[in-house]
């Protein structure tokens, strides 16, 4: 074979050599791409997963306070019925009182009549009881609305979701608006010890925030018996506000402590829990850039720490 062959062929076989190396490359590429593409939308499957996961705890937590909102405001809504009723009766005897007045007051020699007839009636519809009773079902009626009223803006503010974005706020201003709306369900199972101290504002999104410290207020009245109480601490430490939420309850074991935050784990009875509760709560507290840590002593009690920083840092 020629020299001239021999560079030939060795031409071809690198031409073939790269040629085969390009196609393998362009493969490689579109397999890498492919996998990108699957990858992105893996995730994007998974966020929506996330986001379903965190609105079906969400909804299975309001739907546990809603069940005590209706029963508190039932009552006021109630017992305001009852008052606007009695007053509505109340003034159809007054009326009767005034249309005597108004059918007799012009003619003079009718007054003997007329005050016969007011003192008969007035005697019949115990006209004194009714002066003194129909302020104080105003008052009762007013106070029950003001109630529902309040119970209505407390809900407002828990379940408003604002814009996202992470702003200037008071955690003890959470800590007292969610107190506010789970009162009912607490106030039955569990005393409540607050100790809140003058803190700088923190960055956060009261809607996500609340939604933890419902939670744990909620697991706080479950696991205690009925000589409960939940004692709530806010304290700022340098660039920090720290909150202490802990109860006197039954306590977690060694074996399930570093379970607490795992998702689905749950020690309530099937039903009664999703186990989504603390994960999706210690998600919230990464987001805004903070630290929930949990201890325990069985038959002691548990105290949950959450670490903020503050807004000005």
């Amino acid at each position: 074979m020629s020299e001239l062959n021999v560079y030939k062929t060795a031409y071809d076989r690198e031409k073939k050599a790269r040629l085969l190396a390009e196609k393998l490359l362009e493969d490689k590429t579109r397999e890498l791409y492919d996998n990108v593409l699957d990858l992105q939308g893996a995730v994007l499957e998974l966020k929506m997963t996330q986001d379903q996961l965190i609105h079906s705890e969400k909804m299975a937590s309001l739907g546990q306070l809603m069940a005590g909102i209706t029963h508190e405001i039932n009552n006021p809504i109630a017992y305001s019925y009852s008052n606007l009723f009695c007053l509505s009766e109340n003034i159809k005897e007054i009326f009767k009182l005034d249309k005597i007045i108004q059918a007799y007051a012009p003619d003079k020699e009718s007054a003997k009549s007329v005050i016969e007839q007011y003192q008969s009636l007035r005697k019949n519809i115990d006209a004194d009881y009714l002066i003194s009773d129909t302020p104080s079902l105003l008052v009762d009626t007013i106070d029950g609305i003001e109630r529902v009223k309040n119970i209505i803006d407390n809900l407002k503010k828990i379940s408003y979701k604002g814009e996202g974005s992470l702003a200037a706020c008071s955690i003890n201003d959470c800590i007292n608006d969610c107190i506010k709306l789970a009162s009912n369900e607490l106030k039955y199972k569990i005393d409540i010890k607050l100790d809140l101290s003058e803190c700088d504002d923190i960055l956060g999104q009261p809607y996500d925030l609340n939604q933890v410290f419902i939670n744990l207020f909620m697991n706080a009245s479950h696991a205690c018996g009925s000589d409960g109480l939940l004692t709530i601490q806010t304290i700022q430490v340098k660039d920090n506000v720290i909150v202490y939420v802990q109860d006197n309850g039954k306590g977690i074991s060694d074996e399930n402590i570093s379970k607490v935050f795992d998702p689905f784990y749950t020690t309530k009875a099937i039903g009664e829990g999703t186990g989504l509760g603390l994960p999706i709560s210690h998600g919230i507290i990464e987001k805004h850039n903070g630290k929930i840590e949990v201890s325990s002593i069985v038959d002691v009690g548990t105290c949950f720490k959450i670490t903020l920083p503050l807004a000005n840092v």
